[in-house]
């Protein structure tokens, strides 16, 4: 039988206190499948130091509405937690490929668009404008994240059980 001093007991039940996720809301449910979700997200650039405010989203765990490294980093959670998130870009938006950049006829855009602008073709799929001239543009069809390495600072502001 081993002996334990009150201190020692008392430092071992600190260390397992401390070792548990601490949640804002004792009893409150946690993000699971099918688990409405409210949360507050900011997004990092780290490699270009550039951040994009935070913005509040609302999702439904397991529909497939988030990147499924975000989601899966969040199950579990509780309203009040928070969490960071790293993301490389293979596991955010993808790689950038070269071959979704092309030159296409100025004229088969509006013509008010400028450099810059984010649009849409008439199939719905994104693009945005990197070059402009008289008589063509060059557009790029990947996504504006696509290759970067990205930071996600959550804060989890509601989470409702599913129905």
């Amino acid at each position: 039988m081993t002996r334990v001093s009150l201190a020692g007991l008392m430092i071992l039940c600190v260390m397992v206190l401390l070792s548990r996720p601490l949640h804002a809301q004792t009893g409150t449910p946690s993000i699971q499948e099918g688990s409405q979700v409210t949360l507050q997200m900011t997004i990092t650039l780290p490699n270009d130091h550039v951040m994009i405010p935070p913005h509040t989203s609302e999702y439904t765990h397991g529909a497939k509405q988030l990147l499924p490294g975000l989601e899966q980093a969040l199950v579990g959670l509780h309203s009040g937690d928070t969490k960071r998130v790293e993301l490389d870009a293979d596991h955010a938006f993808g790689q950038y490929d070269a071959g979704k950049k092309m030159t296409v006829p100025r004229a088969q855009l509006p013509q008010t668009i400028a450099r810059g602008d984010m649009a849409t073709t008439a199939e719905g799929r994104p693009f945005t404008v990197v070059s402009l001239s008289d008589e063509s543009a060059v557009v790029d069809f990947n996504h504006p994240l696509a290759g970067k390495h990205i930071v996600l600072d959550i804060v989890v502001l509601n989470v409702k059980p599913r129905a």
